[in-house]
Order: structure tokens, then C-alpha cells, then sequence
């Protein structure tokens, strides 16, 4: 017959109860008004945690904005323009596009950025003192 070896004291129940036990002590030690004190001060980074998950889901929205490839969502995020405007563009072929399975749509965002920024309109200034110049 095998014996089972048990460890005790580094079984996760274990440590929970010995943590349990040791706030418990803490809190029978403590005058009530450190207790009270130290209650309100747990219940105030209790409520912070909504405002970090909201900051968090915030975070994990706009991690596309590190993406290479983008998908046709993204890219209409990332150009603010419509996704139906989108396909448009690239039925047309006036926007560079991947197409690498014939169905699915994916755009290389620095190919995006060079593409929003084609056409440059310069200022009348600038128009000027090239004129001036030349």
C-alpha cells in the first residue's frame, strides 16, 4: 500500500485558512477605530477596480493601432471612414488591399497612413514663396 505524502503547508487551502487566520488575529488586535480605518481604506481601492477594468478595456480596443495588418474594421477605425466607403475604394482599387484567400480584406497600415496623405494641399503661403523663389 503507497502512502500519500501530504504537505500541509503548501496546499493553496492551507495557505488561504493561514491567511484567513491571520487577518482575523489582526483584526481582533487592532483597536475597532484602525479597524474601521483599515476597512475604509480596502473598500477605497475596491473602488478604483471598475475604473482600472474600464481602463483596461479601453487599452485592449485600441491595441489594433499596433497591428502591421489591419482588417477591414480596423482600417475603417483607423482612417474614420466608413467600412461600406471601404470596400468601395477597394472594389475600385483606389486604396492598397490584401486580398491573400480571395474573400478576406486586409490593409498594411503604414501603406494606409501613405495613402491618407497622398495629394498634399499646400498653403497659399508656401505657394507664394515657392513662386517667389522660382
Amino acid at each position: 500500500m503507497k502512502q500519500r505524502r501530504t504537505n500541509s503547508g503548501s496546499s493553496p487551502v492551507f495557505r488561504y485558512i493561514r491567511q484567513m487566520e491571520n487577518m482575523v488575529s489582526k483584526m481582533t488586535s487592532e483597536k475597532p477605530i484602525e479597524r474601521i480605518q483599515s476597512l475604509e481604506q480596502r473598500i477605497g481601492e475596491v473602488d478604483k477596480i471598475p475604473n482600472i477594468e474600464n481602463f483596461v478595456r479601453q487599452i485592449k480596443e485600441r491595441m489594433w493601432i499596433t497591428k502591421e495588418v489591419l482588417t477591414i474594421s480596423e482600417a475603417s477605425a483607423y482612417l474614420g471612414l466608413s467600412e461600406s466607403y471601404i470596400y468601395k475604394l477597394t472594389a475600385s482599387k483606389q486604396i492598397p488591399h490584401y486580398k491573400p484567400n480571395g474573400k478576406l480584406v486586409y490593409f498594411n497600415r503604414k501603406e494606409l497612413c501613405d495613402w491618407a496623405l497622398r495629394n498634399q494641399v499646400k498653403p497659399h503661403q508656401e505657394m507664394a514663396i515657392k513662386n517667389n523663389v522660382l
